[in-house]
């Protein structure tokens, strides 16, 4: 399964000799990420241009098109194959022949309507991001970092290169000579000069004034509904039956339905949100100005200014069992009980000296809070959550068998189903059996060891992400654990770490960044959210969390067309279900049982071969065997 996920390069093993090479590449990309979804946000509109009859919008990580009648044509990586999410600027040929789409990385991607996409690929120039693109119909001049790129339109031929003295921020062709701006100076040169790359044939223009947009960008903010209203995060949270909230400055609720956004109260700016895990209608939300705001279906109920409780930024929500909402701040914990009344958490309090920055619920008794010094505030409430008089609390670091330090910052943790905890640090993974554990006189931790590894072939002794800086951990309904990093992207590795069974990065999947800062998962439907430095995409994993009955059972998609090579999914079941897949004769032609509450099937009989054309009926038990299903589906081969 996962070679699918291995990296595929449009260039292969292509050695390119010169700084700016031009690559012919399919509209979309060879390898198939059906499974990713893309929600950067498209109301971050920065540029527009004149593209013919249409406008092309350039937004923060993607772009679009829209004609005069409001028609949508989105432009993203899933969605026609830009090369990248990290999009610097854009440009467009007037008359509608071409546009063209800047990143950071130097690279440039050019559109011809309706035809292939060909792609200046920057490899040898560090850091050269593309600051403006001026497109006229037989030339492309690019402003960048360290000068300025010339394209011939026609034979899609690299010109070359001028390294300007400084950074060139804007770039204009006019009366057949091109103008480039630096930060103090304008400079311009004939257009059909012969040797442009050398820059003292640049000569100094004072009065030259660039073209701007004539249109008011603002109009072109709010045209898409359905999206985020801008990619500042600051928090994921997940509710039971699927719901998402992200936000910052807003705040917006992903479900199956769509995008539902909100402004912040008071212009205030929402740093956490925890769902009641019974009610996800019921929802709170913590600021950075230390007040907490309670809704109740998208309204506000209550506001919670109390400095005596609420001593500063809200940084993270925790409840139990019982429905007692625990809220970190800077200097203390205050529980906010299910009968409405505050509390003081003293055992807590020695967060005010250590830099809180997580709160977690290990089990109903023991929460761990993630300290910025590199440990962790475990406290033991002793099975009486309100009274704490009697609780225990241990400040510690996760440290081997040796006593040696793992890491010099712990930056997550998870509870697995095994019970065991999983920490994520600076310097990789390290577990322990038991949270009970570390309120013992000898206890430790343990770094996992990888026995395969898709970057390590030959090696099988090696820990487990041992030089990844951990952002994230989260277990799906199979037990496998997704771990999200800084710069190298998610991993998923087996139940106990020991295999490495996926892995997402920019250049191998629809992963916007290899730079991951949060990460959900919604047991409900088994989708997985990534927060990234290049805005917000989801997975659809292979799994879900197990459900108490066999009602929800869904087939998808449902009917398999002839033209369909994905995995046929079948969602909303109990934990190992006994499935049989028959034809309509009574022939056995697959079974399985299932882990997590979704299974995948790849459409193929017992001997491997592709089933024929008809009805088939998927019989399903519970462990029991109390629970019963039978549904059908139609394959076309």
């Amino acid at each position: 399964m996962g070679s699918v996920y291995r990296k595929q390069s449009a260039t292969g093993s292509l050695k390119m000799k010169k700084a700016l090479t031009i690559i012919l590449a399919v509209l979309i990309q060879t390898t198939v990420f059906a499974q990713f979804t893309q929600r950067q946000s498209f109301n971050t509109v920065k540029e527009v241009h004149d593209f013919g009859e249409k406008k092309l919008c350039i937004c923060n990580f993607c772009a679009f098109l829209v004609d005069e009648d409001s028609q949508i044509q989105y432009l993203s990586k899933s969605k026609t194959g830009l090369s990248a999410a990290d999009l610097s600027c854009g440009g467009a040929e007037e008359n509608g022949k071409y546009f063209c789409i800047g990143y950071n990385s130097g690279d440039i991607d050019i559109f011809f309507e309706g035809k292939d996409r060909f792609q200046v690929k920057n490899n040898e120039l560090y850091n050269n991001k593309i600051n403006a693109i001026y497109c006229s119909e037989a030339l492309i001049a690019a402003a960048t970092k360290t000068g300025v790129s010339l394209i011939g339109v026609e034979k899609k031929d690299f010109l070359g290169n001028t390294v300007f003295p400084s950074e060139v921020l804007k770039i204009e062709i006019h009366n057949n000579r091109i103008f480039a701006q630096t930060p103090t100076l304008t400079y311009s040169i004939d257009i059909n000069d012969i040797n442009p790359q050398d820059f003292s044939r640049w000569k100094i223009s004072e009065d030259f004034s660039f073209k701007e947009f004539n249109g008011n960008i603002n109009d072109y903010k709010y045209l898409i509904k359905n999206t985020i209203r801008n990619d500042n995060i600051n928090f994921l949270s997940t509710s039971y039956d699927g719901k998402v909230s992200t936000g910052g400055d807003f705040w917006a609720e992903i479900t199956k339905g769509g995008v539902n956004n909100n402004e912040t109260p008071n212009n205030e700016e929402f740093t956490c949100c925890f769902y009641n895990p019974y009610n996800s209608n019921h929802v709170f939300f913590g600021t950075l100005s230390g007040k907490l705001y309670e809704y109740q279906s998208f309204s506000i109920k209550s506001i919670y200014d109390n400095p005596t409780y609420l001593q500063g930024r809200i940084l993270d929500m925790e409840c139990n069992s019982n429905g007692d909402l625990f809220v970190l701040t800077p200097n203390n914990v205050a529980v906010f009980d299910h009968n409405g009344t505050w509390h003081q958490a003293h055992p807590f309090d020695a967060v005010k000296n250590y830099n809180p920055l997580k709160i977690k619920k290990i089990t109903d008794n023991i929460f761990w809070i993630i300290i910025q010094e590199g440990g962790i505030l475990a406290v033991d409430l002793k099975s009486t959550p309100l009274d704490f008089n009697d609780d225990e609390f241990k400040i510690f670091y996760p440290k081997n068998s040796s006593g040696q330090r793992i890491g010099n910052s712990v930056t997550e943790v998870c509870k697995a189903s095994d019970n065991k905890i999983w920490v994520g640090t600076d310097k990789g993974i390290c577990t322990i059996e038991s949270a009970e554990n570390v309120f013992k006189e000898n206890f430790s931790f343990v770094k996992p060891i990888i026995t395969e590894s898709f970057e390590n072939q030959e090696d099988y002794s090696q820990y487990l992400l041992n030089t990844k800086q951990i952002t994230g951990i989260i277990c799906d309904g199979k037990s496998r654990k997704w771990i999200s990093t800084i710069n190298s992207g998610v991993f998923v590795v087996s139940d106990s770490g020991s295999e490495e069974i996926l892995r997402f990065n920019k250049e191998n999947s629809e992963l916007p960044s290899d730079t991951v800062y949060y990460l959900k998962y919604c047991g409900k439907n088994g989708e997985v959210f990534f927060s990234t430095s290049c805005g917000l995409a989801s997975f659809m994993s292979d799994t879900q969390d197990t459900q108490k009955d066999l009602k929800d059972v869904k087939i998808y998609p449902n009917p398999v067309r002839e033209d369909y090579e994905g995995e046929i999914f079948i969602s909303g079941l109990e934990e190992n279900c006994d499935i049989r897949i028959t034809d309509i004769a009574g022939n056995l032609v697959y079974k399985t049982k299932s882990i997590g509450g979704k299974i995948s099937w790849d459409g193929k009989n017992l001997n491997s071969n592709r089933c024929a054309t008809g009805v088939y009926l998927i019989f399903i038990t519970g462990l029991d065997s109390k629970n019963t299903t039978v549904k059908k589906l139609l394959m076309i081969k």
